[in-house]
């Protein structure tokens, strides 16, 4: 990914103050679409700008994680109410979530590979010069993240997004009820889970990509089911746990694999090249364990 790429955020033409609610119902079965998209996505609006702001004076990993995840729920959000929204509006505003939550997940990047380097130099005492190389880099994704998210008005943007797409909702679905729509979404997520799982399972060695595309499927399904429970029919709770379940083993190799694939990209002048394979070696290792418990679940579950 190219952290240093410029890709502007739309200027806001509007600005809602993010504290109020936007109009709209209590999340029932017989809520509008309209309605019920701004009592979902607010919650989420209102977390990630405060979030934001904490994160402009604060370097903590687990802030800017949340922060990602907030844009990662808008994405399935957005995705989910798509039918209504339109193609072109759905496209750049999942867009610009995407770029957002890369800024803010740089910083988690970094910690991620870090805990594991820590692991690999108890191993493999030579790989402290790579670890503190890893504390370096680190704090120039705390920067870099800063300083983006900073130059963004992203209370700003994100109402105005968000006030763009319940206008166009209100003169689209105003008066058509959530729940059959919300339970078609939830199918269609399902159904996208069920075939990535399958074409993974079917595949005598399971690759990264297909572990990749089940995850981000599983995420959408999760937060769907998140977002949706109120207002669709049967009992989703063991639902959303297993999904959780399986995204942790997935998490745990994509922890992996994202960590290996940082290292590879990144030039370290301080640290010898025998020192950076040493440890590309030990994680290569890991990702392999890893993969193996992470397939079997997925084969579990596609069989």
């Amino acid at each position: 990914m190219d952290m240093d790429g410029d890709w502007p955020l739309p200027r806001p033409n509007t600005l809602i103050k993010v504290g109020r609610r936007l109009p709209g119902s209590a999340l029932t079965g017989t809520s509008s679409i309209a309605s019920t998209f701004s009592s979902l996505a607010t919650p989420v609006i209102v977390d990630a700008v405060q979030r934001a702001k904490e994160l402009a004076t604060k370097s903590d990993a687990e802030g800017f994680h949340q922060l990602r995840i907030s844009f990662r729920k808008l994405r399935a959000l957005y995705w989910a109410y798509s039918p209504y929204l339109g193609e072109e509006v759905t496209a750049h505003a999942t867009e610009e979530f995407r770029q957002l939550a890369e800024v803010a997940g740089g910083t988690r990047d970094w910690d991620i590979a870090g805990e594991l380097l820590e692991v690999a130099k108890e191993k493999r005492a030579s790989i402290e010069l790579l670890v503190t190389a890893a504390r370096e880099k680190r704090a120039q994704a705390v920067v870099h993240s800063q300083t983006v998210i900073s130059g963004v008005d992203v209370e700003a943007f994100l109402n105005d997004v968000l006030l763009r797409a319940q206008t166009t909702l209100e003169s689209r679905c105003n008066d058509l009820p959530i729940r059959a729509f919300a339970e078609e979404r939830v199918r269609l997520a399902q159904r996208a889970l069920k075939k990535r799982s399958r074409r993974a399972a079917r595949s005598e060695s399971v690759a990264e990509e297909e572990l990749h595309d089940v995850r981000k499927a599983g995420k959408k399904l999760r937060y769907l089911l998140e977002f949706f429970q109120p207002v669709i029919k049967g009992e989703y709770g063991r639902k959303i746990k297993e999904l959780a379940s399986v995204q942790d083993k997935l998490g745990q190799f994509n922890d992996i694999a994202a960590s290996e694939a940082l290292i590879r990209s990144t030039t370290f002048n301080e640290v010898p090249p025998e020192v950076v394979l040493e440890s590309l070696q030990w994680l290569e290792k890991q990702k392999c364990r890893r993969m193996r418990a992470a397939s079997r679940r997925v084969r579990a579950m596609g069989g």
